[in-house]
């Protein structure tokens, strides 16, 4: 009887650990993708359902630096769309309730999308202000498609100044012009639409500077006749006369030559407006030919410099 007894409880026993053999298997991931390879943007739908065991949690990174997926049902299939081409490994992590966990890995190969070709050129792309600029465009539609619309913007500003409505596969030639009156780095950009309701962009840089200061007069005793000169007799006394002047900046400092080997440099107080008379006194003592001159200093850091020549004939009294 005892041995019966015996038999049975250890039939019993198996029957129990057979009945519970799922509680000590650990958790098996298994991961499928619906496409492996693709141009961007590619859409991939991954299937968890193969994964055994009794799964509490899952989390899906898919290895673009997305947020990973997380969740607790294998049998619903996650999405995600990749927008970076490159070769990227999609790792499915389950884990049970005894906090054992699987892996399970598949790669995407993500190719870049066909693109178009803009280029935008800036003719000239430097220069002082005021500076005309004209616009040369390169543009190649992705093979199949036609450019639809164009637009430019000149300075950066995020709305168009000039836009199109238009239909080609290609062109390249002059595609518009715009003064830029202020000093400055600007970026222009060009954007261009397909029949696909894709868009391309382009860039210019442009850099304008400050231009020199004015000189609006440089005469002797008022005259500045060209192209001969102003005539004057050896030792008379004259006045040099100079005015100058820009609205947007200071003028800090003057000079005179009288091309004799005379010259006189001034520091002023910052002005806008600049009007000198220096006297020469006892002015030239010998006849011939000579070039007087002006130039005058902005504030900006380094200066700014103009200057203004004169022609002088001096002849005996």
């Amino acid at each position: 009887m005892r041995r019966i007894w015996r038999i049975g409880l250890v039939a019993l026993l198996g029957l129990g650990l057979a009945g519970c053999a799922w509680w000590f298997q650990p958790p098996h991931a298994a991961l499928t993708a619906s496409v492996t390879s693709g141009v961007a943007p590619l859409s991939v739908q991954f299937d968890l359902s193969g994964s055994t065991g009794q799964i509490t949690s899952y989390t899906l990174a898919f290895g673009d630096g997305s947020t990973p997926a997380t969740g607790t049902d294998i049998t619903v299939a996650v999405v995600h769309t990749y927008t970076t081409p490159g070769t990227h490994t999609a790792t499915l992590t389950v884990q049970d309730a005894r906090a054992r966990t699987s892996t399970a890995t598949v790669v995407i190969t993500v190719g870049a999308a066909p693109t178009a070709t803009v280029s935008l050129g800036a003719f000239p792309a430097s220069g002082e202000a005021p500076l005309p600029v004209q616009f040369w465009a390169n543009i190649v539609a992705v093979p199949g498609r036609r450019i639809q619309h164009i637009a430019l913007d000149y300075e950066g500003s995020g709305t168009p100044d000039d836009e199109a409505d238009v239909d080609f596969e290609s062109y390249n030639f002059w595609i518009g012009s715009y003064t830029y009156n202020n000093p400055g780095t600007y970026t222009a950009t060009l954007t261009v639409t397909d029949d696909a309701a894709q868009s391309f962009t382009g860039t210019a840089t442009i850099t304008v500077t400050t231009p020199p200061p004015e000189i609006t007069a440089f005469t002797i005793d008022g005259s500045d006749v060209e192209p001969v000169g102003v005539v004057v007799s050896t030792d008379a006394t004259f006045a040099f006369q100079a005015q100058a002047g820009d609205p947007s900046r200071k003028l800090v400092k003057w000079e005179i030559r009288s091309g004799d080997g005379y010259v006189v440099t001034v520091d002023v107080a910052p002005t806008n407006t600049l009007n000198v008379v220096h006297i020469y006194s006892g002015g030239y003592t010998q006849t011939g030919s000579y070039t007087a001159s002006v130039k005058v200093w902005d504030d900006l850091s380094p200066a700014k410099t103009a200057q203004e020549s004169l022609e002088v004939e001096v002849t005996v009294p």
